[in-house]
């Protein structure tokens, strides 16, 4: 890695810690989860994704509307566990 995406690396990491941190995750599993999403972002063959990343997840309730039992009524999304996902939609994409 040169010097500037080292730099910008960093500073990925250091966003998605505090990221995780304000969502209730503690401090060591933010930094832990942040360094597996370096590690997939590195990795152009691993197309898995958290539901935090995700602008179908609802974070007020922690639920995804494509995740439901089976009266159709929203179920808890595995808000930071790596997962594949036919519904994501990345948040800042269109």
């Amino acid at each position: 890695m040169t010097e500037e995406e080292i730099v910008i690396a960093t500073a990925k990491h250091n966003s998605r810690s505090k990221a995780f941190i304000d969502a209730g995750l503690p401090q060591d599993k933010a930094w832990k989860l942040a360094d597996k999403l370096f590690d997939r972002d590195a990795d152009p063959q691993d197309d898995r994704r958290l539901c935090f990343e995700c602008r179908l997840f609802d974070t007020k309730n922690g639920t995804c509307p494509n995740i439901v039992d089976k009266k159709g009524k929203p179920q808890p999304a595995l808000k930071f566990v790596l997962q594949r996902c036919d519904w994501i939609q990345l948040k800042g994409k269109k």
